[in-house]
């Protein structure tokens, strides 16, 4: 229902003279239809129309706690200065109740439900059972079963309802039941260990850096009809424009020794890399040190056992498929992140931008993703050695 706005006050007297003056009459029946025409017109100014606001529906609870106070024998002044309501939304509360006899709303108008209880349930169904299959297939079915011919937007409608959404799944290493018991065993060892034990370990790992590009998903911001304008499309090039291997190590008290692989990396290589680059590195932490690696081939090999042997280097037992529990990870997405933005042409260029990016990395960013251990070693343990959000 509309009502006269706060700034459309009516003045107190208009007679059918003033209305004269103005070029209008007043005549007949339709004089307080002139009146009023006259007056929005020669008050365009200050005649507003607003439309009376609409507030969110009382829960069930509320309405039942309205008429549970009323029969107690309490006004509606006193229930709604209680409750903190308007009296009017008491009153209609309870007027509601005596009339029907339930605080719940009348049947409204429009277009019935298409799915039933049963449909939408089992929708829910074929969802949580195939996260994959898409509202296409499991409308398909639908109708396959009932016969009732049921849309994919009405799908997606349902589960939207039941709190299930469509998204882009996570990618993550496939764990077999051998891994998760291999994980879950590391994190209950490692569950007791305090800071000063993950502190004196020094973490490796190898990775590839594109120079052209990335390997992530990417996103922009566009308008209708933006499709194509260069600031809204992924540049490629043919055979990926290049990329460097490079090994790394880490620890709390920051980045260690970087090493660019030339070529396919075999055993030998990877020792040559230990002996140049972990060793110097993994002296500074002290006697105390422990060196990281995973399970790759050539960490695992005969070769590189022998020389980890000789020189003395205590190595952490490491379960495989576990990139969540080894914090170079995130270091890695840091500094492919900072190289990114540097806009590099070439290969020499981004191995010097690789190398002044590296150095650049703050102590307190190694040692905030070191501290950030027993919080994966427990999620490892809360799900079973299954996978975690690192």
């Amino acid at each position: 229902m509309a009502k006269w706005g706060p700034s459309s006050r009516l003045p107190s007297l208009v007679s059918c003279d003033s209305l004269v003056v103005q070029g209008l009459r007043c005549e007949g029946g339709a004089g307080v239809l002139n009146l009023v025409l006259s007056l929005s017109l020669s008050h365009t100014s200050r005649w507003t129309f607003n439309m009376a606001p609409h507030g969110n529906e009382l829960s069930e609870d509320l309405k039942k706690r309205i008429v549970a106070l009323h029969k107690d024998g309490l006004g509606y002044k006193k229930i709604a200065k209680t409750l903190k309501l308007s009296c009017s939304t008491v009153a209609r509360s309870i007027q509601r109740f005596n009339r029907t006899g339930s605080t719940q709303n009348r049947p409204r108008c429009g277009r019935p439900r298409k799915l039933c209880a049963r449909a939408q349930r089992h929708i829910q169904r074929m969802a949580l059972g195939n996260r994959r299959m898409s509202a296409a297939s499991i409308a398909a079915e639908v109708e396959g079963v009932g016969g009732q011919p049921v849309s994919a937007q009405t799908i997606r409608r349902t589960l939207h309802q039941i709190g299930l959404q469509g998204c882009r799944p996570r990618r993550k290493p496939l764990l077999k039941m051998m891994h998760k018991k291999a994980r879950k065993r590391f994190a209950a060892d490692k569950q007791t260990k305090d800071m000063d034990f993950w502190n004196h370990v020094l973490w490796s790992d190898e990775t590839k850096i594109n120079l052209f590009g990335s390997d992530g998903v990417k996103c922009v911001w566009r308008q209708p009809g933006e499709e194509y304008k260069d600031k809204c499309v992924l540049p490629t090039v043919k055979y990926g424009g290049g990329n460097v291997m490079v090994w790394g190590c880490m620890s709390a008290a920051g980045t260690g020794e970087l090493q660019f692989i030339e070529g396919t990396m075999n055993a030998n290589m990877y020792c040559d890399i230990l002996k140049q680059s972990m060793i110097p590195s993994l002296w500074r932490l002290g006697r105390r040190a422990v060196f990281q690696h995973d399970n790759d081939p050539k960490h695992t090999s005969k070769m590189t056992t022998a020389l980890l042997k000789k020189l003395r280097v205590k190595v952490m037992d490491w379960p495989s498929m576990s990139p969540d529990l080894n914090p170079i990870e995130h270091l890695w997405g840091i500094l492919k992140r900072k190289v990114e933005v540097r806009k590099v042409s070439n290969i020499h260029q981004l191995r010097d931008v690789i190398m002044e990016e590296w150095k650049r990395i703050p102590v307190a960013t190694c040692e905030a993703l070191v501290n950030s251990m027993p919080k994966r070693v427990k999620a490892v343990l809360e799900n079973n050695g299954g996978h975690t959000k690192y």
